[in-house]
C-alpha cells in the first residue's frame, strides 16, 4: 500500500514527495518514516516541497506529518514548502497556522521555482 502512495522525485538539490490518498491517523506514521527513509540517502537535497494534488483529505497527524518532515528538513539546514493542497486542505492549514510556518503554493511549478 504505501510504495504505492508514496513517489520522491529528485532533481538537483530538490526533492518533490508525492502523496497519493488520504493522510489519515492510520497511515501517517508509516508515510512518514517512509518518507524520511527515501530522504536520509539523498544528502544533496535541500528543498523538499510536498506534492498534495492527489491528497483529497488530510487530518491532524497528517498536518503532524508534515510538521516532522519540516523538522527533519531543518536539520539538514534545508527548507520545505507545500504544493497544491485542495481547498478542504488549505482550511486545516488556515485553522492550524501551518502557513505561517511552511509556505504554501498553488500550483508544484511556483514551488519548485521559488528559491
Amino acid at each position: 500500500m504505501l510504495e504505492e502512495s508514496l513517489e520522491l522525485l529528485v532533481e538537483k538539490n530538490t526533492a518533490v514527495l508525492k502523496f497519493d490518498g488520504e493522510v489519515i491517523f492510520d497511515n501517517s506514521n508509516q508515510l512518514k518514516e517512509e518518507a524520511k527513509e527515501r530522504l536520509k540517502g539523498k544528502t544533496e537535497v535541500d528543498k523538499l516541497i510536498i506534492d498534495l494534488s492527489k491528497v483529497p483529505y488530510l487530518d491532524s497527524s497528517g498536518v503532524g506529518v508534515l510538521l516532522s518532515l519540516f523538522k527533519f528538513m531543518r536539520t539538514r539546514e534545508g527548507s520545505l514548502a507545500i504544493a497544491e493542497p485542495n481547498a478542504k486542505i488549505r482550511r486545516v492549514f488556515d485553522v492550524t497556522k501551518m502557513t505561517e510556518i511552511i509556505p504554501v503554493y498553488m500550483s508544484l511549478e511556483e514551488a519548485v521555482n521559488q528559491n
